[in-house]
C-alpha cells in the first residue's frame, strides 16, 4: 500500500496525497504513520510541505488579536487537509476557554514517515525556530528525551494531581503500565499519552457478503484469513490483502504476524533482538506465501491500499484508526462499506500498540501556557472530539473510545481497538531506532520477495538489529 503507515504504519503514512497522512506507524502499511521510515527529508523540502497549513491551522478565536508572547503557542500537528476544519474548531475552543492562541504548523512531510517527521522537528529545534511542542509518536519519545530537548512534566503533574489522576484512571491499565515502563527515563515523565493505535484488519463487508464469506469475528485464525484472501482474489483482478508499499513497515507488516504467532522481534524490555525464533520464522513464512500465491500486492511499487479498497478492488488491509482520514470516500460510505476486526490469530491474540503526545520542549518560553494545552488534550472535552483528527489516533480515555457517541461516527468494529489493548505490546523507540527499523523493514521485504529464505532472513535480522542497537548515534 502506498501510504501512511501508520501507521504503523511501509514506512510511509498512507494517503493518496503525499502531503496527507494520519498519524503513526512503523511501517507503510495501510497506515499508521510510524517511525521506521527510510528517507529523511531535507529541511527545505519539509518547510515547503509544512508551509501551506501553517496559516490555515492557526486558531482564530477570541484571544488572537491581543495575544502576547505569553499566551501564544507554536505547535506542530500531523494535520491532514481532510481534518483541518475540525482541528481548527478545537483550537478555537481551547483559545476561547483559556485565552491562549495556538499557531499550528503541519509536521507532515513529502514521505509522510515518522522518521522524516522527527527529522523535521529536530531540524527546527536545532535551527532555533520557534516551537513549543509537536505531536510525537511513541517511536520518537525516547529520541527526544535522550537528546535532552524536552522538560520533565513531574512538577506540572504534581500541581494538578487530581486532574491527571482522573485522566490516568480512564486509561486502559495494561496500556498505561506498559507505557510507563518503557517510556519513562530515570523515573521522570516527559509525555502524557493522548491517543493510541493498534493493528487490526479492515475488511470490505459488502464484498465479503457478495462472495458468501462470513464476517470475521474476534478469534478468527490465520487459516480463516487465508481462506478469505484466496476467495477474494480467485478469478478476479482483486487482491485479498495489502502489504506496505513501497516498503513494509515493522509496526504494520511485521509485528502483527509475529505477535499473533507468539513471537516478538525484541525481548520484553526491548533491549535486544530475538528475531531468530521458530515462531518468527513461521510468521515470516506465512507472509511470504501470501506474496507467492499472489494474494497481495507485490513488494515495492506504489500500490495505494486505501484507493484500491475504496474502489472495491481490495478485500482487506491492516491498520489502526488512521485510514478513516485517508480513504477517499465520505464518512457515511466508509462506515457502510468497511468493518474492523482484530488481527487473525495463530497462537494467541496480539497487536503492537503505539501512543502519541505533546512534550514540553526546553526551548519554549511559554511553559505555563503549554501545560494548559497538554492538560486540554487529555480532558474529557478534547478526548470526545478531535484525537482522531489531531494524530490519526484513538482517544486514549476509554470512556470516550467506548462511548456510543464516538463509535457511531466510525465503521462497525471500531470498539475492537479498545478490546485489543489488553493483549497489546508497546512499541517504543530503541537506541539507533531509525537504523533498526530500516533493517527490520529491509529484511522483511527481502523475505517477501524471496530474495532470502525466512530462516536466513530472520537470522540476519537478529544479528544486524542487535549490532545496530549497540551503536551510538
Amino acid at each position: 500500500m502506498s501510504d501512511e503507515a501508520q501507521r504503523a504504519r511501509g514506512n510511509a503514512r498512507p494517503g493518496p496525497d503525499p502531503t496527507v497522512s494520519s498519524a503513526r506507524a512503523f511501517g507503510a502499511s495501510a497506515g499508521r504513520p510510524m517511525i521506521s521510515r527510510r528517507k529523511l527529508l531535507s529541511a527545505g523540502a519539509a518547510a515547503a510541505v509544512a508551509g501551506p497549513l501553517l496559516a490555515a491551522c492557526g486558531s482564530s478565536g477570541s484571544g488572537s488579536s491581543g495575544s502576547t508572547a505569553d499566551d501564544v503557542l507554536t505547535i506542530g500537528l500531523p494535520v491532514t487537509p481532510k481534518d483541518l476544519s475540525q482541528t481548527t474548531k478545537y483550537l478555537q475552543a481551547f483559545e476561547k476557554k483559556t485565552g491562549i492562541h495556538v499557531n499550528s504548523f503541519t509536521t507532515n512531510t513529502a514521505t509522510n514517515t515518522w522518521v522524516s517527521v522527527f527529522q523535521e522537528i529536530s531540524t527546527r529545534l536545532a535551527g532555533g525556530q520557534p516551537m513549543d511542542s509537536a505531536y510525537i509518536a511513541t517511536e520518537g519519545m525516547r529520541l527526544f528525551e535522550e537528546k535532552n530537548v524536552v522538560v520533565p512534566l513531574d512538577s506540572y503533574i504534581a500541581s494538578d494531581k487530581a486532574e491527571i489522576d482522573n485522566f490516568y484512571a480512564d486509561v486502559n491499565p495494561t496500556l498505561l503500565a506498559n507505557f510507563r515502563q518503557l517510556d519513562n527515563i530515570q523515573g521522570h515523565t516527559y509525555f502524557i499519552p493522548i491517543g493510541y493505535n493498534v493493528m487490526s484488519i479492515w475488511y470490505d463487508r459488502k464484498l465479503f457478503s457478495q462472495l458468501g464469506l462470513p464476517d470475521p469475528a474476534p478469534g478468527w485464525t490465520w487459516n480463516d484469513f487465508l481462506t478469505a484472501a484466496t476467495k477474494i482474489t480467485s478469478g478476479s483482478s482483486r487482491l485479498g490483502f495489502a502489504i506496505g508499499a513501497p516498503t513494509p513497515g515493522p509496526f504494520t507488516d511485521v509485528y502483527p504476524w509475529v505477535l499473533t504467532n507468539g513471537g516478538d522481534i525484541l525481548n520484553a524490555d526491548q533491549t535486544k533482538a530475538v528475531a531468530d525464533s521458530p515462531a518468527n520464522i513461521e510468521a515470516a513464512t506465512f507472509a511470504r506465501n501470501l506474496v507467492a500465491k499472489k494474494l497481495v500486492n507485490q513488494p515495492g511499487g506504489t500500490y495505494n491500499a486505501f484507493n484500491e479498497a475504496a474502489a472495491g478492488k481490495l478485500g482487506m488491509f491492516g491498520a489502526g484508526i488512521w485510514p478513516n482520514s485517508s480513504i477517499p470516500l465520505a464518512q457515511s460510505a466508509i462506515n457502510s462499506q468497511f468493518a474492523i476486526v482484530p488481527w487473525p490469530t495463530q497462537v494467541k491474540g496480539g497487536t503492537p500498540v503505539g501512543v502519541g503526545g505533546f512534550p514540553m520542549f526546553k526551548s519554549t518560553k511559554n511553559k505555563k501556557a503549554l501545560w494548559e494545552f497538554i492538560k486540554y488534550t487529555v480532558s474529557e472535552e478534547f478526548q470526545q472530539g478531535p484525537v482522531v483528527n489531531f494524530g490519526g489516533d484513538m482517544p486514549i480515555r476509554q470512556s470516550a473510545a467506548r462511548s456510543q457517541s464516538f463509535l457511531k461516527n466510525f465503521p462497525p468494529g471500531t470498539e475492537h481497538f479498545s478490546d485489543e489493548l489488553s493483549y497489546s505490546t508497546m512499541i517504543v523507540g530503541v537506541p539507533n531506532g531509525s537504523a533498526v527499523e530500516s533493517e527490520i523493514s529491509t529484511v522483511w521485504e527481502q523475505i517477501l520477495t524471496g530474495a532470502v529464505s525466512p530462516s536466513a532472513g530472520m537470522k540476519s535480522m537478529q544479528t544486524n538489529v542487535s549490532s545496530l542497537m549497540t551503536q551510538q548515534v
